[in-house]
């Protein structure tokens, strides 16, 4: 009988060891467990959406490397990397001087962000990079006046619109004169990525 007590006692005594065992190490190694699995779980899925990133950069890369170098030229172009006022200035002259038309007081202002982090307005004529942060898009303020009959003005609109480089007509003014043509002012916004 004592045998059994003593395996009833010795059993008890287990049992009781094992529930505190339990209680002060195991379930606290249990949540460190539990822990470092979502841990490993979120580097799991960064490795992941790593790997997928590089699949599409070395997509893009592939896709770059088959341009041709008119299209390069072309993207560029439509979105240009640097500021090149003199070039803007050119090219507006010439789109221009292809309807018969002259433009005046024809000024190109380059946004940048100041010191403070605030926008300011710089005059340019010259190429230069500026801007806030690499990789941003920027805007030129380009304007102008034109003296010509409605019909050239639209037609001259027609080809800034279908010019490669990205312009956006922000603000118009029309003042009539007695010789049937009329004195158009033009502000507009070209953009450029800044490095």
């Amino acid at each position: 009988m004592t045998i059994i007590m003593n395996r009833n006692v010795t059993a008890a005594l287990l049992i009781i060891l094992a529930i505190g065992i339990y209680v002060t190490f195991t379930s606290s190694k249990m949540q460190e467990i539990n822990d470092i699995k979502s841990v490993n779980a979120k580097y799991t899925l960064a490795i992941e959406n790593a790997t997928r990133l590089l699949e599409v950069r070395d997509k893009v890369n592939d896709d770059y490397s088959h341009l041709t170098t008119d299209d390069i030229a072309k993207m560029n172009k439509i979105l240009p990397d640097t500021v090149d006022n003199i070039r803007l200035v050119v090219d507006l002259n010439n789109l221009a001087d292809t309807r018969g038309l002259v433009l005046k007081g024809l000024r190109a202002t380059v946004a940048s962000a100041g010191k403070n982090g605030s926008a300011s307005s710089q005059p340019s004529n010259s190429s230069s990079k500026t801007g806030p942060a690499a990789g941003s898009i920027e805007t030129v303020t380009v304007s102008f006046g034109v003296n010509t009959t409605y019909a050239r003005f639209i037609s001259f609109l027609g080809d800034l619109e279908r010019d490669m480089r990205i312009m956006d007509v922000t603000h118009l003014s029309l003042t009539a004169n007695d010789t049937g043509s009329y004195d158009f002012g033009v502000e507009m916004k070209t953009y450029w990525i800044s490095q």
